[in-house]
């Protein structure tokens, strides 16, 4: 229940609010200042929650106002153990499983550096370049793991997205991608390029509406206009 003090229509100072469904279970705890309770530029999923299953119907609560920033972060840190099954991205009181976390950032930076490795190959090797291109592209799959968990609100609203719109990859996917295709298409193989980006597409769709997408999509395009493939295909 909010303070008895708590202002509900003009919050003083740094408060702490709470997002509710008609039935009064809390879904999301937050903390702010003017009138960020009542913003709804939010996270995806919290956009998704509200819109496709309270039909754009929730409830605000300023649980308490005039607050320190100490204050409102240890009253956030309270209320999001106390609910747990948020929408919240952070979370403290989640359960998160940290050594496998901790794993598949190692080996994303590993990765990182097999790209930079692969680049600084391009001129003199580019055969190689390509070889740890293509590897790199495997290796997301290593540490991209999506297993959800549908125990919680969060999980299972990740799924339902995932299941409706479908999987997107890693930043350093699209860039291994990028070069991968630039250095196939300067070796005269535009056709394996495109095969490429159709094999990685497939893998990731979400990812071929994304900004750094629409260049490695046109170059690949423009090589097979120029070889006359993309019109053969078009027949």
């Amino acid at each position: 229940m909010p303070q008895s003090d708590a202002n509900q229509e003009n919050p003083k100072g740094i408060y702490v609010y709470v997002h509710c469904d008609a039935q009064g279970k809390v879904f999301y705890v937050g903390k702010g200042t003017g009138k960020r309770a009542w913003s709804r530029d939010r996270h995806p999923l919290w956009v998704r929650y509200v819109e496709k299953h309270l039909a754009g119907k929730y409830e605000i609560r300023i649980l308490a106002d005039k607050l320190s920033e100490e204050e409102a972060e240890a009253i956030e840190a309270e209320f999001m153990a106390e609910y747990v099954d948020l929408v919240n991205w952070q979370n403290m009181a989640r359960t998160n499983d940290y050594e496998k976390a901790w794993q598949c950032l190692d080996r994303q930076k590993a990765n990182q550096v097999l790209i930079q490795q692969a680049k600084a190959m391009e001129k003199q090797n580019p055969e190689s370049a390509v070889d740890h291109y293509v590897k790199a592209i495997e290796n997301v799959q290593g540490y991209d793991e999506r297993q959800h968990d549908t125990k919680t609100l969060l999980g299972r609203l990740e799924e339902e997205e995932e299941r409706e719109l479908g999987h997107c990859g890693k930043p350093e996917g699209l860039k291994a991608l990028d070069r991968l295709t630039m250095c196939l298409i300067k070796l005269g193989r535009s056709r394996e390029a495109s095969e490429r980006i159709e094999a990685y597409f497939t893998l990731y769709p979400r990812d071929r509406t994304q900004s750094a997408a629409k260049p490695i999509i046109r170059r690949i395009e423009k090589a097979l206009i120029v070889r006359g493939d993309l019109y053969e295909n078009s027949e």
